[in-house]
């Protein structure tokens, strides 16, 4: 196997990816569509990764914390 297959391989499909993160298929949906979490449209469904959901929730983790901080 080549290295695009291999990377293939890391793309989950958003119902998946809600399994396991707080957010619903339909609220990751909306971020891939919105180009605010790393995705891919194939055919007609959204595809991520692990580590992309990984990210976005580290990121509003950062951001919860900078806002309640009242920096």
């Amino acid at each position: 196997m080549g290295f695009s297959s291999e990377k293939k391989q890391n793309f989950i499909v958003l119902a998946e990816a809600a399994k396991n993160s707080p957010y619903s298929q339909e609220y990751l949906s909306l971020l891939a569509r919105r180009g605010k979490l790393f995705s891919k449209k194939i055919g007609r469904n959204w595809y991520t990764t692990r580590e992309a959901i990984q990210n976005y929730l580290t990121k509003q983790e950062v951001l919860n914390r900078f806002a309640e901080s009242g920096i």
